[in-house]
């Protein structure tokens, strides 16, 4: 798990006093780990119990101190990725500058715990080019309109982008747009906030029709709405999905709480088979077959360091492709 980390800090950061600073503690901790006896620990002379908790003690610190220089090497190096983007942009003209008319009935969903305790909007940026590529391949020969629903930092909305196409994404808490994390520094036309769950409307200009999607994504999102409440977002899907649009996404199937805060973040917790009769009674029904490989999808396929892997545990979650009727 150490070589790992520090495998993560290096490809994240070139700077050689970092490097230096890491492979130090390394050397630190490996040795304090020799130091420490095998479990159970026979008694050994010279070294008392209040040694072993010494020792256990640095080692959990100097962890915790890889953890600490892991996450700022990623966030240093997510500034100068969007710093760089960003001058790129006023060179090239790269990014969308054309403002959408975005309305929603509740801008921010207040009374969620995704908003009140933020997690997920607080920390992920799920980025999916081979996703990209996969919905290419669905509806070949034009350029596509994409949204994503509780997109914190947006990664795939600008996936999108940078492929010639039109993306959007909703978050249903601001905490990503007041810390100006990810992509909302750089996708200031394309990235806004409203409770899904209520009507949104999203539009060129006021008067037009809304917004017509070929691909509305929610990965890990459905879950973390009430069931009573879930009418409601579909019926946002239904007024942005164009005739022959696909809702595609994936859902866990377990509960995610924090002991800590009384955070309940998974709201309807239940099996894929009541899942896929809820889409179907909402006018979307999942497709028993398609053209998406597993690997295509975003989340739930080891898609970066900390995602699961729903083939390896299918208890965990499953991915969807839905369209109407």
């Amino acid at each position: 798990m150490r070589a790992r980390i520090l495998d993560l800090i290096r490809r994240a950061t070139g700077t050689t006093s970092l490097t230096r600073q890491i492979e130090s503690l390394d050397a630190r901790l490996t040795a304090l780990a020799a130091a420490l006896p095998a479990a159970p620990p026979p008694p050994a002379p010279g070294l008392t119990a209040a040694d072993r908790d010494a020792i256990l003690h640095q080692i959990n610190y100097t962890n915790h101190n890889l953890y600490l220089h892991l996450k700022e090497a990623m966030r240093v190096r997510e500034l100068a990725n969007r710093d760089l983007l960003l001058a790129i942009d006023r060179l090239a003209h790269l990014l969308p500058s054309t403002p959408m008319l975005f309305e929603a009935e509740r801008p921010v969903a207040v009374d969620t715990d995704d908003h009140v305790f933020p997690w997920g909007a607080a920390q992920d940026n799920t980025r999916s080019p081979r996703f990209v590529a996969a919905c290419e391949r669905h509806f070949p020969g034009r350029a596509l309109t994409f949204m994503d629903l509780g997109c914190s930092g947006g990664g795939l909305v600008l996936d999108f982008i940078l492929r010639g196409h039109a993306g959007y994404g909703v978050e249903g808490s601001d905490a990503p747009l007041r810390a100006q994390r990810a992509e909302w520094r750089v996708l200031r036309n394309n990235l806004f906030t409203g409770d899904i769950t209520r009507p949104f409307t999203l539009r060129p200009a006021a008067g037009a029709a809304p917004v017509a999607c070929d691909v509305i994504s929610a990965w890990e999102v459905m879950e973390h709405i009430a069931d009573a409440d879930l009418p409601g977002l579909f019926a946002n899907l239904h007024a942005h999905l164009a005739p022959d649009g696909l809702f595609i996404g994936s859902i866990a199937l377990g509960p995610d709480d924090n002991p800590v805060t009384g955070a309940r973040y998974h709201r309807t917790v239940q099996p894929q088979g009541w899942w896929e009769a809820r889409f179907a009674e909402l006018g979307l029904p999942m497709l028993p077959q398609h053209d998406f490989a597993f690997e295509d999808f975003c989340r739930g396929t080891s898609n970066g360091p900390i995602d699961e892997n729903y083939r390896s545990n299918p208890h965990i979650g499953f991915h969807f492709v839905a369209r109407r009727a």
